[in-house]
C-alpha cells in the first residue's frame, strides 16, 4: 500500500521547497464561454444569458516561475499571444481573448510544475482566485476576457475579476537534462505537442460598457495549432522543475 502511494506523489529529486518554470507561446486553444447574470447561475450552468459561444481557434502563451530565482521572480500568467510579430497577427483582438496576469503569483493555489521520469515530458498545473485589474490592491494583475455575446468595444469592455480558474498544460517530446548536477532538470528544444485546459469564472467589471457585465465561464481546450508558430514569431519553450511524478 505505501508503495502505491509513493509513487502517485510529485517528488522532488533533491532537498529544498519545490521548484519550476514553465514559459511557452507555442500553443493554441479552442473552447466555449457562457454568460449569466448572477454567480449563482454561473456556478449551477442554469439560465444563461449566452450559452456555449464558440471560441474559435487562437494563440496562446504562459509564463509561471516558482521559487526558481535564476530564471525569474514567481510569477503566473496564461493569456493570448497577441503580442507576436508586434501585434500584427490575427489574435490581437477582443473576440476568443483571455488574460490572467498575476505579475507576483499573488492568486496561485496548488501550482505545481514536474516531469515525468523519463525527462520527456513536462506538466504544470495550478487553480487561483480573485485574479484582478489593476487596483491600489492588486497594481500587477490584469484580468480580462472576451465578453462574448456583447456589443464589442475597446480593451475596456473585456476587463473583471477571475472569481476562480484552473489550468493544466501538458507538453510532450521534451529531452529534459540537468546540466548543474543539482537534481533541477531543464528542458533542451521545444515540445512536440501541448494539452490542457483553462477554466473559470470571470465577472466583468466593465465602467464603459456595461452591457457587457455578468458573470462568464470560460472553458479552454488546448491544441498545438499556433500561428506564430508556422509563421516563425514564435519564441523557444523552457520548461524546468526539481520534482518528478
Amino acid at each position: 500500500m505505501l508503495i502505491s502511494i509513493v509513487a502517485g506523489l510529485a517528488l522532488p529529486l533533491a532537498s529544498g521547497p519545490e521548484a519550476f518554470y514553465a514559459s511557452t507561446e507555442r500553443f493554441g486553444y479552442t473552447g466555449t464561454v457562457s454568460v449569466y447574470n448572477t454567480l449563482s447561475d454561473a456556478r449551477n450552468g442554469r439560465n444563461a444569458r449566452y450559452s456555449a459561444i464558440v471560441v474559435p481557434q487562437r494563440d496562446g502563451s504562459i509564463y509561471l516561475v516558482r521559487n526558481r530565482p535564476t530564471f525569474y521572480e514567481d510569477f503566473n500568467a496564461f493569456l493570448t499571444n497577441w503580442y507576436s510579430n508586434s501585434g500584427q497577427n490575427p489574435n490581437n483582438k477582443n473576440e476568443a481573448f483571455v488574460q490572467m496576469y498575476d505579475d507576483n503569483a499573488s492568486n496561485w493555489q496548488n501550482q505545481k510544475g514536474y516531469w515525468n521520469r523519463e525527462h520527456t515530458v513536462f506538466t504544470v498545473e495550478a487553480k487561483g482566485k480573485d485574479a484582478t485589474y489593476p487596483s491600489r490592491e492588486n497594481p500587477g494583475d490584469y484580468a480580462r476576457l472576451w465578453n462574448a455575446g456583447a456589443p464589442q468595444g475597446s480593451g475596456e469592455s473585456t476587463k473583471g475579476t477571475y472569481l476562480v480558474y484552473e489550468y493544466k498544460l501538458v507538453a510532450t517530446g521534451l529531452a529534459g537534462t540537468d546540466p548543474d548536477g543539482d537534481g533541477f532538470f531543464e528542458s533542451a528544444g521545444n515540445a512536440a505537442s501541448y494539452s490542457g485546459y483553462f477554466k473559470g469564472i470571470f465577472r466583468n467589471e466593465s465602467e464603459r460598457y456595461p452591457a457587457s457585465n455578468g458573470f462568464y465561464v470560460v472553458n479552454l481546450v488546448i491544441n498545438s495549432t499556433s500561428w506564430a508558430v508556422t509563421n516563425s514569431h514564435a519564441g523557444s519553450d523552457n520548461f524546468g522543475s526539481n520534482t518528478v511524478k
